[in-house]
């Protein structure tokens, strides 16, 4: 694997378009969420002292507000995913690859790692977005741990790979760059669509567990939590194993129909 990634490396290594879509990525996370939290302190009305929204930049909230706020932006590496796995057939370099010796198997194998190394990579901006903004607003509530919540970073994890694995398949269906972006932002636009339709006028609670919607259940929207009642927070609490396991199942459809499509359409 470390060969093919190797390999993989001299592909990007130059590639101009490569380094600004991956530089927008990183930097969209903490420039978003800056923008947000200036809003917030400076620009909602407050009381006594506080913002009509509470605190979710403090920590333990400060966990799920970043991932949530970060899950807005899988727009920007869901593009860098499409390019460069349209690019493969574009300039044929996965022919090339064939010829050189790879099996089907390795060579989608190691583009599948590739989506993996993003989403770690994301994943990491928003860890370290956190906690810069959590000490920023420099509020630890005592006898709470600043790790509280953080388990809002896996979720946001599963979210992004699973975005990430949605433009890799349609990449992979489509192998044009511009249709394949299209087609993203398509599905994206008819699924949300759909579920607003569905879940608000017809009372179907079943569209919970579409592909993009169970992911994005799992980072509810951080802003006026007090508002919400407990029961509202407890029926969630209880749906995350069901959210995890359903993006689990979804994962492995991505997997099996990409390496499907792969080993057995034409070069």
């Amino acid at each position: 694997m470390l060969q093919l990634l190797r390999i993989e490396w001299m592909k990007v290594k130059n590639y101009r378009t490569f380094w600004i879509l991956l530089a927008i990525t990183a930097a969209s996370i903490p420039g978003f969420n800056y923008m947000l939290y200036d809003i917030m302190d400076n620009k909602f009305p407050k009381f006594h002292g506080k913002s009509i929204l509470g605190s979710p930049y403090a920590f333990p909230d400060v966990w799920q507000t970043v991932s949530w706020n970060a899950g807005m932006l899988f727009v920007v590496p869901a593009i860098l995913i499409i390019t460069l796995t349209t690019n493969e057939f574009t300039y044929k370099t996965h022919r090339q690859n064939i010829i050189d010796g790879w099996s089907r198997s390795q060579f989608i194998n190691v583009k599948m790692f590739e989506v993996l190394l993003l989403s770690v990579f994301c994943t990491f901006m928003v860890v370290l977005t956190t906690l810069a903004f959590g000490y920023l607003a420099n509020k630890v509530p005592e006898g709470i741990s600043v790790w509280a919540q953080s388990r809002f970073i896996f979720f946001y994890f599963v979210q992004m790979l699973s975005y990430s694995m949605i433009a890799f398949l349609i990449s992979m269906l489509i192998k044009r760059a511009g249709l394949a972006i299209g087609v993203f932002f398509i599905y994206m636009i008819i699924e949300a669509v759909v579920e607003g339709i569905l879940h608000s006028k017809y009372n179907i609670t079943a569209v919970e567990y579409l592909p993009e919607e169970v992911t994005d259940r799992l980072i509810p929207l951080p802003y006026g939590k007090g508002l919400l009642n407990q029961g509202g927070l407890a029926s969630w609490e209880s749906h995350i194993p069901y959210y995890l396991g359903v993006a689990a199942v979804y994962l492995l459809i991505y997997y099996l129909l990409t390496s499907r499509r792969f080993l057995k359409s034409d070069l």
